[in-house]
């Protein structure tokens, strides 16, 4: 038995303490994987904000679309790992090179194409009223975020293989070492440490050092995954020739690319609802001043750092949901997705709780205008109320995902953030002159909206889906 399958696998009708056993050992070094990209990100705007309150502003306006774009694009990615976890499930390991060739093709298409967006980034921060110092700048960080954003998508493509099949080890490790290398290259570029370089970079220099590493994160994973095969005998028959992958890139992945496609439209859109949202907090954020800004991206940040809770549990969720289908095992599709919906809201609930007893240490930590510490503590307390609630909403979309429900989650999404967070953010912000801290409040709406959607949804569609595999006969192991 594979490490994926050891980990995946609860056996037949197993007790939660067993599911949430296997979902802990799986999400873990995917949690520290996932932050690893939030933490090179978070590094980067701690960067701009000691070089600058102009400096963050700008790197929180430049990165807030991008953001979206990217996120929208990882959601789309995550078909990837459903169907490479169906089809270990299903004991078909070989099936899982024409998913990563199918996701590589997917993935350097999706990032050329949003990446140029890009370069509009400028006219439009200007367009939605933002200052016009702050916009020139964001809208370098916009264009030089583009630039690896490829890299970025290739990236997570071939670490949700290795995560499928039991090697996320590997991508904690290679997000470790990048981390460690954007530190000390943000200190020496951006801040100027050791007198190396004559004039700090600021935002724009700490967004092209993380730009520069997401490429590098990609070949460094590509070339282990091909070592990897050679070195245990291509069970996933990734090891191909030049043709097989030619091929594959003009017809986009063949089938497992359409599948891609049709899955991931979804979940990349119900991602991109939500980051959408935030986006607009983000510019509702910059009509109410510098400050308002650096505040709420200095929030944001770690509200982003404590959904890596999350992301980690959504992602092993889903695969023990999908290998659970795979399996036809019923009983383990629904307890695989509580555990990892339950684990979530008690991870990052802790993490909520410090950001409501240390708010202004935490603020302190990200930027140091005294104006916009005032500003964060406030809205880093209010937001640690909500994080539990955020967590459960991101690993119930995970174990949605695994049984291949898709577009109904994306119109809960859809209401959940644009029919109650974002105007209700505008209501409190601006009407009722809340201004910050009413913006997270409506951050909050839609989240607990959402969650009150979210559950309900995958009590139906797991028990839709067990019935189903329960009248099927299970695959061989």
């Amino acid at each position: 038995m594979t490490l994926v399958a050891s980990l995946s696998v609860a056996g037949p009708g197993s007790s939660y303490g067993a599911h949430v056993d296997r979902t802990i050992r799986l999400a873990a070094p995917i949690i520290v994987a996932r932050a690893g990209l939030v933490v090179m990100i978070s590094v980067d705007s701690i960067m701009a904000g000691h070089a600058g309150q102009l400096d963050l502003a700008a790197f929180g306006l430049g990165v807030a679309p991008l953001m979206t774009l990217m996120l929208v694009c990882l959601g789309a990615l995550q078909a990837t790992v459903v169907l490479a976890a169906q089809a270990i499930g299903r004991g078909e390991p070989a099936a899982v090179g024409a998913v990563l060739r199918a996701g590589v093709v997917n993935a350097f298409v999706l990032g050329c194409l949003t990446g140029a967006l890009a370069f509009l980034a400028e006219p439009f921060f200007l367009l939605t009223g933002q200052d016009p110092a702050v916009s020139a700048t964001a809208g370098r960080v916009a264009e030089t975020f583009a630039l690896g954003l490829p890299g970025l998508l290739l990236f997570i493509t071939v670490n949700l293989i290795l995560e499928a099949t039991g090697r996320a080890r590997t991508g904690m490790v290679l997000m470790a070492v990048a981390n460690v290398l954007n530190l000390i290259l943000d200190g020496i570029l951006v801040l100027g440490w050791h007198g190396l370089v004559a004039e700090g970079g600021g935002a724009v220099m700490a967004t092209a050092t993380s730009s520069a590493l997401r490429w590098g994160l990609f070949v460094a994973a590509l070339a282990i995954v091909l070592a990897d095969a050679r070195r245990t005998g291509d069970l996933y028959a990734v090891r191909v020739r030049a043709a097989i992958w030619i091929a594959a890139a003009l017809d986009l992945g063949g089938e497992p690319g359409r599948v891609i496609r049709r899955m991931g439209l979804p979940m990349g859109l119900a991602q991109g609802v939500e980051s959408a949202a935030f986006s607009a907090m983000m510019f509702f954020a910059g009509m109410l001043g510098t400050a308002a800004l650096a505040a709420h991206q200095t929030t944001m940040t770690v509200m982003s750092l404590v959904y890596m809770n999350a992301v980690g549990l959504a992602g092993a969720t889903s695969i023990r949901v999908g290998n659970a289908v795979g399996r036809a095992v019923p009983l383990d599709v629904a307890r695989a997705g509580w555990s990892g919906i339950g684990l979530g809201g008690l991870l990052s609930g802790v993490c909520g709780l410090m950001m409501i007893v240390y708010p202004e240490t935490i603020a302190r930590l990200v930027v140091s205008d005294p104006e916009a510490v005032a500003v964060a503590t406030d809205t880093l307390r209010f937001a640690g109320f909500f994080t539990a609630f955020d967590a459960m909403m991101g690993v119930a979309m995970g174990a949605l995902r695994g049984i291949g429900d898709v577009w109904m989650p994306l119109v809960l999404q859809s209401a959940a953030f644009w029919i109650a967070a974002v105007p209700t953010a505008w209501l409190l912000g601006f009407h009722l002159e809340y201004g910050a801290v009413g913006l997270f409040a409506g951050i909050g709406a839609g989240i607990t909206a959402s969650l009150a959607l979210l559950l309900p949804r995958f009590h139906v569609a797991s028990g839709r889906v067990a019935r189903a595999l329960a009248s099927k006969p299970r695959p061989s192991p």
